[in-house]
C-alpha cells in the first residue's frame, strides 16, 4: 500500500513539475487553446485522488476555455473587418488625385487613382501603374464633380 502512494505521490510531483513548466513557458507568451488543454489534462491527470477537483472547478475551467475560444474567434473576425474597410476605403479614392511618399528619403510622386490591388493581402491603390500602400498617402483631392452645363 505505501509503495502505492509514493508511486501516485512521485507521479503527481512530476506531474505538478510539467504543469509547472508550462505555466511558467504560458507566462512568457499568450496561451492558445492547446496550452489551455494540456494544462487541462495534466491538472486531471496529477490530482489528488483522495481530494478531486470538484464540478464547480471543472466548470469554472471550461467557462475560461469557451471564453478564450470566443475571444479568439472575435479577434479573427475583427481582423477580417479591418481588411474589408481598408479595402473599401482603397476603393473609394479611386478618380481621386493623390499625393504620395515614394520612398523614406521623401521622394513624392502624385497622379490620380486608377484602381485597387488586393494582391499582397492588403489593400493597396494603383497610381501611374504603381501599388502604393495607403499608408503612403500625403493628401488626397477628390475627383470634381462638375456637370456639364446644357444649353
Amino acid at each position: 500500500m505505501s509503495s502505492t502512494i509514493s508511486s501516485i505521490n512521485s507521479t503527481a510531483a512530476a506531474n505538478s513539475q510539467s504543469t509547472a513548466n508550462a505555466i511558467t513557458s504560458a507566462t512568457s507568451q499568450t496561451l492558445s487553446e492547446q496550452d489551455f488543454l494540456n494544462l487541462l489534462v495534466t491538472q486531471m491527470t496529477s490530482q489528488d485522488p483522495l481530494n478531486p477537483e470538484t464540478n464547480q472547478d471543472l466548470l469554472s475551467q471550461m467557462v475560461g476555455f469557451s471564453t478564450l475560444a470566443s475571444n479568439t474567434t472575435t479577434q479573427t473576425d475583427l481582423g477580417q473587418l479591418a481588411g474589408g474597410q481598408t479595402f473599401s476605403e482603397a476603393n473609394s479614392l479611386i478618380g481621386s488625385q493623390v499625393n504620395l511618399q515614394t520612398d523614406s528619403n521623401g521622394d513624392t510622386t502624385q497622379g490620380i487613382v486608377s484602381g485597387v490591388n488586393a494582391s499582397s493581402g492588403t489593400a493597396q491603390i494603383v497610381v501611374n501603374g504603381q501599388s502604393y500602400s495607403l499608408n503612403q498617402l500625403l493628401s488626397v483631392t477628390p475627383p470634381s464633380t462638375s456637370t456639364p452645363s446644357t444649353q
